[in-house]
């Protein structure tokens, strides 16, 4: 009979989301909901590590000072995800392991929201540049995120950095986004990862 009625709720719930894509909708109240296990999940790991004496790659060093924090990946949506932890909005989010960008803290709370180059909301400058130049631009997030330049030139095959004044000069490598893929309609396609890794480094005001 109990496998009856979980099989019963396991329809009503796949009927519901591929009808009215509940999931999407329900992101946010899951995530907080299990907000407890995953802080004692984050902190049983935390311990794991330390007891086998493993540094994990998530310190990044501008010189010998330690810049950054630490923060577990705990869901994910279409052009943004969740890390555990109260992290200030505006703060950078970068890849410890691939040293790129990943997105930017769009809200605060127990569960912060970033919001990534996917997002329909993501607008912010970059810096397009190649071995011979580099040129300023703008990048606006998308299923297909898009790059514009003032320069009459094409910049196909360019690397784009996240244009970060306080960041710059500290971070250059870690503010790697992508690669000019093209030119459509006015505007450089960009070529970004979408994959994400299990933990992410913070840099910015964190509380």
């Amino acid at each position: 009979m109990k496998k009856a009625i979980v099989f019963l709720l396991f329809l009503t719930v796949f009927f519901l989301n591929e009808t009215f894509n509940v999931s999407d909708k329900l992101h946010p109240l899951f995530y907080k909901a299990a907000y407890p296990f995953l802080k004692l999940r984050a902190s049983v790991e935390g311990v794991v590590l330390k007891l086998e004496n493993k540094i994990y790659p998530g310190d990044i060093y501008v010189g010998s000072k330690s810049v950054g924090n630490l923060f577990f990946v705990t869901g994910r949506g279409e052009g943004y995800f969740y890390i555990l932890g109260e992290v200030q909005e505006g703060s950078l989010v970068l890849d410890p392991f691939k040293k790129r960008f990943l997105g930017i803290v769009a809200e605060k709370g127990p569960l912060s929201k970033v919001e990534t180059v996917f997002s329909e909301n993501f607008v912010e400058r970059v810096r397009v540049e190649s071995t011979s130049g580099s040129v300023v631009g703008v990048l606006k997030g998308g299923a297909v995120p898009k790059v514009s330049i003032l320069e009459d030139m094409n910049v196909t095959g360019w690397k784009v950095f996240l244009e970060n004044e306080e960041w710059n000069m500290a971070l250059k490598d870690f503010l790697f986004v992508g690669t000019v893929a093209g030119y459509d309609g006015g505007y450089f396609l960009l070529n970004a990862e979408r994959d994400l890794p299990d933990r992410v480094v913070v840099v910015g005001v964190v509380e």
